[in-house]
C-alpha cells in the first residue's frame, strides 16, 4: 500500500472539505483505526475537492496551506506532519488544479506514523528549520537593521536575490517541491511578524528572509554560493544559518519510512 504525508495543527487537527469537517489525525495514530469521512450530500456539485489531500512525497504536503497558514495553522511555522495509507477515492473527487495534480484525494486513511516536520520542507529541510529558529530569536532592532543593509544595497543586493531565485525555480520546478518552497517562504516571513510595526525596512527583511527559505528547500540541487550570498545579507545579526531538528533520513521518493518485518516461514 502506498505511503502519503499531511500536515496538522499542533494538536494533530485538520480542517478539510467545504464544510471544513475536522480530522484528529493524532487520535486516529494513537487508535490505530481507520477513519471515515462524512461525504456532504452536495459534495459532488461543489467546485472544491472534498477529503484529505495526501501527497506521497513530504515535500508537496504544503501545498493548499501555504497561502493561508497563518489561519491554518498559525505564524510560528509549528505543525506536524503524518504518513498515512490511504484509499483513492473516486475519480470525479480529483480537482483539475496543479495543486490536486500533485495529490491523492481520499475519503479514507490510516494514520501510521508522525515523522519529523521538518520533512515538509525538503531533504534540505534542517536548515529551513535553523533559518526559522534564527529568525523567530531576532529582536526588532536587529530585523530594521536587515532591512535598511538591503535598502542602502539596492542592486547589488537585487543582483543576489535575483539569481539565486532564477537558479531555484528551475530546482524546485525540477524536483516537484513547490509544496515545500512555498511553506518556507510563508513561514519565514510569519516569523519577523511579532516584530513589525510599520517600517520598509522591515519589510525588506521579511522579504529577505522568505526568499532565503525558497531558495533553501534546494539548498541540496544547487551551487552553495548562491544560498550563501543571500544568507551573507542576514550577517551579523544571523551570523550562520545551522540545522536544526531530529537528525533522520528524509525518506527516498516511493520509499515509506516504517518497512514491514519480514517474517520467514518454516519450510
Amino acid at each position: 500500500m502506498a505511503t502519503y504525508y499531511v500536515i496538522a495543527r499542533m494538536d494533530g487537527t485538520r480542517q478539510i472539505g467545504p464544510d471544513r469537517q475536522v480530522v484528529d489525525l493524532a487520535a486516529a495514530l494513537e487508535r490505530g483505526i481507520t477513519t471515515f469521512l462524512t461525504e456532504p450530500a452536495e459534495a459532488e456539485s461543489s467546485a472544491e475537492p472534498y477529503g484529505l489531500l495526501l501527497h506521497p512525497e513530504p515535500a508537496q504536503s504544503g501545498l493548499g496551506i501555504a497561502d493561508d497558514m497563518t489561519l491554518t495553522l498559525g505564524v510560528d511555522g509549528s505543525f506536524r506532519l503524518f504518513q498515512l495509507q490511504a484509499v483513492p477515492a473516486p475519480e470525479h473527487f480529483v480537482p483539475a488544479s496543479s495543486v490536486g495534480a500533485q495529490a491523492i484525494v481520499t475519503r479514507e486513511f490510516l494514520a501510521v506514523a508522525e515523522v519529523a516536520s521538518w520533512w515538509a520542507y525538503g531533504p534540505n529541510g534542517q536548515r529551513v528549520l535553523g533559518l526559522l529558529y534564527a529568525l523567530g530569536n531576532l529582536q526588532r532592532e536587529q530585523l530594521d537593521r536587515i532591512g535598511k543593509r538591503i535598502d542602502a544595497a539596492g542592486l547589488n543586493f537585487a543582483r543576489h536575490k535575483f539569481d539565486a531565485l532564477a537558479k531555484a525555480d528551475a530546482a524546485i520546478s525540477a524536483s516537484g517541491r513547490s509544496g515545500a518552497a512555498r511553506l518556507a517562504r510563508g513561514y519565514a516571513r510569519a516569523a519577523t511578524y511579532g516584530t513589525w510595526e510599520k517600517d520598509s525596512a522591515l519589510s525588506h527583511a521579511a522579504s529577505a528572509a522568505g526568499d532565503l527559505a525558497y531558495v533553501l528547500t534546494v539548498g541540496d540541487l544547487i551551487e552553495e554560493d548562491y544560498p550563501d550570498h543571500l544568507a551573507s545579507w542576514l550577517a551579523p545579526e544571523i551570523p550562520d544559518v545551522g540545522y536544526a531538528g531530529d537528525a533522520v533520513d528524509y525518506p527516498k521518493p516511493g520509499q515509506p519510512e516504517f518497512e514491514p518485518e519480514q517474517v520467514e516461514l518454516d519450510a
